[in-house]
């Protein structure tokens, strides 16, 4: 792309930004579209306490009336049908392109309290071509040469004792490097066994993960065998979270497959309200990858840390961000989820070694001039004299996303349409990248 050609495409972005929103981390957009005030925003740290999701009321009461007598094991079941389109089409750097439109979704059901010390938990998933060319796979959204699958992805029981979870099964996670990385048809799920904290000012995790069930596979298999190495390991954690209200939080994370490889991970956020509808917050994050045991996988996964910086403010439902990350001398690993960095995008994370990375960030809730449910996000991020082919290389990354989800009662609450794309310029690359994404979402509580 010409330098006429990019000052063209900025002009507009920053065009659409001011007129429209922003978030920062890609992964901070996975689960809900962009918060509108910096109170709203949870990071990878505070979402590492896995959560259940908010149930709805039925809509359909002449299925739920039977269940109220009963005890609360029956009469709190929650059970969903959840529906999901996808529309994606990627044409990559290196001249591949990939597109298809799926459909699918899952079948979700959690009981309730069983003596309010025992809890179930099953979701099913599925994924179906629509249009998917055969000379065009490689999405994330079907299986390779554009296959649908199926797959019971979550099976879990969990214990509660005085605040304290255990959890073993199938299940999420949400580690900051190893998580559902929500972003396809289907999520990442594990089998696993965890034993966590989920009340109070101080949280803990911990756990071990023996396989991983990736985007599109209807298998479960060892976290080795997933990164092609025929020896099975699995995967331990523990985590640390202060969270004692809106205006500090502070945790580490420690996780390592051995042979593999292993990350800590330590963030700490300070928010305060500034004036009268004005908000701001400053959130650091520090990674640190290292070897463990007999490193299968030699210089691919090589000692190395990354470091980064965010302040923002918000008004009005609008969020600004503006952050600053640095690299260190080696490449860093992404290989069960995406990475909790500030300055991860929708195609790339910056994070080169020795690269530079700045990213702005601006969002808005349109709720605010009384369009409730319509919100948008503008990101644009710049990579500096990241090592990449023997010397040093600049990128840029620009992503909008546009939501609109109903927020009224009723049978279109939780209809969620978004509509994604992406344009990433690259040094080292022949051609420019860029990505659409259609998402079309619908959850129908039926009990």
């Amino acid at each position: 792309m010409g330098q006429c050609a990019f000052r063209q495409w900025c002009v507009l972005l920053v065009s659409v930004v001011f007129a429209s929103a922003a978030s920062a981390a890609e992964r901070e957009l996975q689960e809900a579209p962009p918060p509108s005030s910096v109170t709203e925003i949870r990071t990878a740290i505070q979402r590492i306490i896995t959560e259940p999701p908010t149930a709805r009321r039925a809509l359909i009461p002449w299925f739920q009336e039977p269940l109220e007598e009963l005890p609360p094991f029956f009469a709190d079941t929650q059970l969903e049908a959840r529906f999901r389109t996808y529309y994606l089409r990627e044409d990559r750097t290196n001249g591949v392109l990939s597109e298809a439109w799926a459909m699918g979704g899952s079948i979700y059901y959690r009981s309730g309290w069983l003596a309010d010390f025992f809890q179930a938990e099953v979701e099913g998933f599925t994924s179906q071509p629509i249009v998917a060319p055969k000379s065009k796979g490689g999405t994330g959204l079907l299986q390779p040469v554009q296959d649908g699958y199926s797959v019971l992805g979550i099976a879990n029981g969990k214990l509660r004792y005085q605040g304290i979870e255990l959890t073993g099964g199938r299940l999420y996670l949400d580690l900051p490097f190893v998580n559902q990385d929500d972003s396809r048809m289907t999520p990442n799920t594990f089998e696993a066994i965890t034993l966590q904290k989920t009340g109070g000012e101080l949280k803990f995790t911990t756990g071990y993960a023996w396989n991983i069930k990736e985007h599109t596979s209807e298998d479960f298999v060892s976290f080795t065998k997933a990164v092609g190495v025929e020896k099975d390991r699995g995967l331990a954690w523990g985590g640390l979270i202060w969270d004692p209200d809106s205006e500090f939080h502070g945790g580490v994370y420690a996780g390592a497959v051995p042979d593999l490889g292993g990350r800590t991970y330590a963030e700490l956020g300070v928010g305060h309200e500034l004036a009268d509808g004005w908000d701001g917050r400053i959130d650091g994050q520090f990674t640190y990858q290292f070897d463990v045991g007999d490193d299968l996988l030699g210089k691919a996964a090589e000692d190395t840390w990354n470091l980064a910086i965010r302040p923002a403010v918000s008004h009005a439902g609008a969020v600004f961000r503006l952050a600053v990350a640095f690299a260190g001398p080696n490449a860093s690993t992404d290989f069960f989820g995406s990475s909790p960095s500030y300055v991860s995008l929708m195609q790339e994370t910056f994070d080169r070694p020795e690269e530079k990375a700045l990213l702005t960030s601006l969002s808005y809730d349109f709720s605010g001039i009384g369009i409730d449910g319509l919100s948008a996000i503008a990101n644009f991020a710049a990579g500096f004299d990241g090592k990449v082919d023997g010397g040093r290389r600049d990128r840029q990354e620009a992503d909008l996303t546009i939501d609109y989800r109903v927020t009224k009662e009723g049978w279109l609450q939780s209809f969620w349409l978004r509509v994604r794309g992406s344009w990433l310029h690259d040094q080292s690359a022949d051609q420019d990248g860029t990505q659409v994404r259609v998402i079309l979402r619908y959850v129908l509580p039926v009990l």
